[in-house]
C-alpha cells in the first residue's frame, strides 16, 4: 500500500509526529513517502492509496503560510476518491486547537477528497512516550480505515510483525499481497472443485 505523509512545522513537533507515522507506516510493510507541503504538488496525491497532512497553526487561527500554495493548487484538480487522514500539533488549550487542520480539511471535502472523520491533535509541547504511542494507534485506525482492511486480519499480521520469529515471513507475506494479487480455487466438501475463482488482494 502506498502512503503519502505531508507536513509543515515550525517547532518541530509536527514534524517529529509525522515522522513517528512514518516509521509505523514502514513497520506494517508500507511504502511511504514524505514531503513538506511547501514542496510538494497537490495532484500527487492522487497517485498513493492513503496520504497523511500535518500542520501546525499559525497565529492560532490561520493555516501557515508554508501550506498557502497547496490550498490554492487543490481547486485546480478533482480529487475525488483520494483518501486523507489529519494530525497536528497546537494550543489545545485555545478555543479553536488546530484550527489550520480544519480550514484545509473543509477545502479538501470540497474537492472531492474523502476525509478520515478523526483527527490527531497534541499539544505543540508534548512529546511523551504516550503520545507517541496514540500517534501509532492513529496511523494504525486511519491505515484500516484507508484500506479497508478487516480490522482482525490486520492486527493478527500485525502481531506476527512483533514476534521475531515470524518477522520475516509476515514481511515477506505483505510484500506479495500488495504487489502480486494471488488467485487460488477452493476444494469442497463434495467431490469436485468450486467454480468460482476468488482474488486476495490485502490481509
Amino acid at each position: 500500500m502506498k502512503v503519502f505523509i505531508g507536513y509543515v512545522s515550525l517547532s518541530g513537533n509536527t514534524e517529529k509526529m509525522a515522522i513517528n507515522i512514518k516509521n509505523r507506516m514502514k513497520a506494517v510493510g508500507c511504502d511511504v513517502y514524505m514531503e513538506r507541503l511547501d514542496t510538494v504538488e497537490v495532484d500527487t496525491l492522487k497517485e498513493f492509496d492513503l496520504a497523511f497532512i500535518g500542520l501546525y497553526t499559525w497565529n492560532h487561527e490561520d493555516l501557515p503560510y508554508e501550506a498557502n500554495e497547496f490550498y490554492e493548487e487543490i481547486s485546480q484538480v478533482d480529487f475525488h476518491g483520494v483518501k486523507v487522514a489529519f494530525f497536528g500539533a497546537g494550543d489545545l488549550n485555545h478555543p479553536k486547537p488546530c484550527a489550520a487542520i480544519h480550514i484545509l480539511s473543509d477545502k479538501m471535502k470540497e474537492y472531492g477528497f474523502d476525509v478520515y472523520d478523526r483527527v490527531w491533535k497534541t499539544h505543540q509541547e508534548s512529546t511523551t512516550h504516550d503520545e507517541i504511542r496514540k500517534c501509532e494507534v492513529f496511523a494504525d485506525q486511519a491505515l484500516i480505515w484507508g484500506s479497508k482492511r478487516k480490522k482482525w486480519r490486520f492486527f493478527l499480521w500485525n502481531r506476527m510483525l512483533g514476534n521475531p520469529k515470524y518477522q520475516k515471513s509476515a514481511y515477506l507475506l505483505r510484500r506479495a499481497l500488495d504487489d502480486y494479487p494471488i488467485k487460488y480455487k477452493g476444494r469442497s466438501k463434495k467431490r469436485g472443485t468450486y467454480t468460482r475463482t476468488s482474488e486476495i488482494r490485502d490481509i
